[in-house]
């Protein structure tokens, strides 16, 4: 027998909304997806999404939260002997489906406290990650390596494959790029680091 929706948990119903959301960004875009087909594709009441989602902004930040958290939890069971540098490139290239989830959010960055925090979130992942990979060997401090500098260029990269643009090659494919050509800087004839 069904449950009574007033059975359901709020996780399980708050689940339920993120799935059906995911779905709709993915196929519709951010713009084209409106609160009333999510609540339509979760089974729940067109006013009830809001007791659990203040506005489209929230349930986009939370869908945006949610597939990087995915994403850092299946990079870190399947690439968990890894360096930094492959599990970032991997990460990027399996998100490359949500790219135009990204592009969206540059468009909602002015507008949406939520979307702004979602979208560090995900830069903080990146940066992470390369600083990761510079300490593992041993450039975070190296003489003549501004990590600083690096950092920042691998968020330009990124945010800059992610503008529409058919010219662009996919960020995962940059980044691999640039970080190599850094680490490569820092090797001295025989390998070793300056």
């Amino acid at each position: 027998m069904p449950r009574n929706r007033q059975q359901i948990p709020r996780e399980e119903r708050t689940g339920d909304l993120l799935a059906a959301a995911t779905e709709l960004f993915l196929a519709k875009g951010y713009v084209k997806t409106t609160m009333a087909d999510i609540s339509s594709a979760a089974g729940v009441a067109r006013g009830n999404v809001y007791w659990y989602f203040d506005s489209k902004d929230h349930i986009f930040a939370a869908v945006m939260n949610r597939m990087l958290s995915r994403e850092i939890r299946i990079l870190n069971e399947e690439q968990a002997g890894a360096d930094p540098l492959s599990r970032l490139v991997r990460g990027l290239s399996d998100m490359r489906y949500s790219r135009p989830l990204h592009q969206a959010m540059h468009d909602r960055l002015p507008h949406s406290e939520e979307v702004r925090e979602a979208h560090n979130t995900f830069l903080n992942w990146i940066v992470g990650l390369v600083d990761e990979l510079m300490a593992e060997r041993g450039l975070d401090h190296a003489p003549g390596i501004d990590a600083a500098l690096v950092r920042d260029v691998a968020i330009a990269v990124f945010e800059g494959a992610n503008v529409p643009n058919d010219q662009n090659r996919p960020a995962h494919e940059m980044i691999r790029f640039l970080m190599e050509s850094v680490l490569a800087r820092c090797a001295g004839p025989q390998g070793r680091k300056r």
